[in-house]
């Protein structure tokens, strides 16, 4: 029986898997809930455990085995990557099972051993690692050559890969712990410090969805229900674009400045034709209103943000499955 061939993109909030010859196959929430105390067990995962989120008893939490692009949890990680493996029907074939899995900038050799294990003991015996950006520009149909390097931010929701790539690989990179969850966590301070209400993480999260602007003049408006810090009582507010701007902002210009300062290390010859082709943005951190002109004006540079900048990743990672030679010049040497 033949294995399948999949690509992994296991990142803090959402988990991507595309499988050859299918396309993308799921995406889920990469969380768990798990019931606390010395005989800990996982009850539900994905879309089940994040129905949970705000909802469980207190021997009940809901976790995500990855923080800022890292394992932090093994245990929970396995029982997720298991339970989305039989969710797609994934056949291990004779040999164990392969997979390409994106990983961040700077992942080193422990790392790359821990993933490994992970992914053994969900039933994938081998895997070959590939850069976050890389398969990100490869995402975005950017023609990867040595000869024309690309400069991409992805950003995720705990982490974002700002590096300059070629085929070569990563000539400047790095991976910091600046991701959208910390947007919804400054929403929640933010709010409860201006409004005097506290609210919850899905209400953070819609509400960065839903008004979340960088346009100095949006007029998008959204009510949100929480309890009042002062009464305990439930309590609703108006908010508009304007209201929480400062806080997206705050979060977009820590990007701006960790990207500025990765590009003025670039080479001269790699700084000129970035200059030329522009930024390329990827990740849920890219579907926010404004932000190619709010870029814009940062970096004096054209700005490009991807079609589907959440699912940038994952269908890079399709597309190197489907093409072994490509594959074998981008993958990471583990040796």
């Amino acid at each position: 029986m033949a294995a399948d061939k999949i690509a992994i993109d296991f990142g803090s909030a959402q988990t991507k898997i595309y499988k050859l010859g299918y396309g993308m196959v799921l995406s889920e929430p990469t969380l768990a809930a798990v019931t606390a105390g010395e005989k800990s067990s996982v009850r539900a995962v994905g879309k089940e455990a994040k129905k949970l989120v705000g909802k469980t008893a207190e021997k009940t939490k809901i976790v995500s085995p990855v923080s800022g692009g890292e394992i932090v949890s093994d245990k929970v990680a396995v029982s997720i990557l298991d339970e989305f493996l039989k969710k797609i029907e994934y056949k291990s074939g004779f040999g164990g099972g392969k997979a390409l899995v994106s990983v961040p900038c700077g992942a080193d050799g422990n790392f790359l051993k821990r993933y490994e294990a992970v992914l053994a003991d969900a039933g994938i015996a081998t895997a070959d690692f590939v850069y976050a950006p890389i398969l990100a520009a490869i995402g975005q149909d950017l023609t990867l050559t040595e000869f024309s390097p690309y400069f991409i931010i992805d950003m995720g929701a705990g982490a974002t890969d700002i590096a300059a790539v070629s085929m070569e690989g990563v000539i400047a990179g790095v991976s910091v712990s600046a991701g959208l969850n910390k947007v919804d966590s400054a929403l929640i301070d933010f709010i409860a410090e201006e409004y005097g209400l506290q609210i919850g993480i899905l209400t953070a999260e819609k509400l960065k969805i839903q008004i979340g602007s960088l346009m100095e003049n949006d007029t998008l408006s959204a009510v949100i229900n929480g309890r009042d810090l002062t009464t305990g009582k439930p309590r609703s507010i108006s908010l508009s674009s304007k209201n929480i701007r400062k806080v997206l902002c705050d979060f977009y210009d820590t990007v701006a400045d960790i990207a500025l300062k990765v590009l003025a290390k670039l080479p001269p010859e790699v700084s000129a034709e970035i200059r030329h082709a522009g930024i390329y943005l990827s990740g849920g951190g890219a579907k926010i209103y404004g932000l190619e002109e709010y870029y814009l004006k940062k970096f004096g540079m054209p700005v490009n943000v991807a079609a589907n900048p959440d699912m940038c990743v994952a269908f890079g990672g399709g597309i190197a499955l489907g093409n072994p030679d490509m594959l074998k010049k981008i993958k990471i040497k583990n040796d």
